[in-house]
This record gives C-alpha cells, structure tokens and sequence, in this order.
C-alpha cells in the first residue's frame, strides 16, 4: 500500500455563515440575475454582500455550475466545460 503525500490532502471549502447562505439561497432560486441591490433588499440582516457573493464564485468555480456576474448581475450557470450535456441535437 503506498503513502499518502502530505500534498494530497483534501480540501473541504470553509464553512458557509448564515449570511452567505442566505444570499447562495436568494441567487440560487432566483428567476433572473439579480443585482446587489436587489439581492441587499432580500438578505435578513446586514451581509457585504458584494464580498459573500465573491467567496461563493470562489467556492463554485470548480462544479459543475459556476456563479458568475455579466452586467453587474449575478446568477448560477453550468459550467463552460459542461454546457454541451445541456443541449439536445435532433435528427429529422
């Protein structure tokens, strides 16, 4: 059997504070990209959530969906690498 390295260990992401989660719910069940502001309107206490919404880019960008912005406006999207298993090819 051989050795684990000490450079193979698994890192876990760091545990997720009532805030962020709040602000993971709110974007993830959102219909459309969601501004700060509008994300700000929805949160059940004072979270930066400018700084939270960046931890959770950070947290996503290796799945297999990703939380990006595009004009200023937040939203989760499947990963780049993955978006062909989201289309359909049909044949007449």
């Amino acid at each position: 059997m051989s050795k684990t390295k000490k450079n193979n260990v698994v890192n876990f992401p760091e545990k997720l504070n009532s805030g962020d989660r709040e602000v993971e719910a709110i974007v993830f069940a959102a219909a459309e990209p969601l501004d700060i502001e509008t994300i700000e309107s929805r949160v059940s206490k004072k979270v930066d959530v400018l700084k939270t919404l960046e931890k959770l880019q950070k947290f996503y960008a290796n799945r297999g969906f990703n939380l990006i912005c595009i004009s200023k406006k937040w939203s989760f999207r499947t990963a780049e690498n993955l978006s062909n298993l989201m289309s359909q090819q049909k044949k007449c």
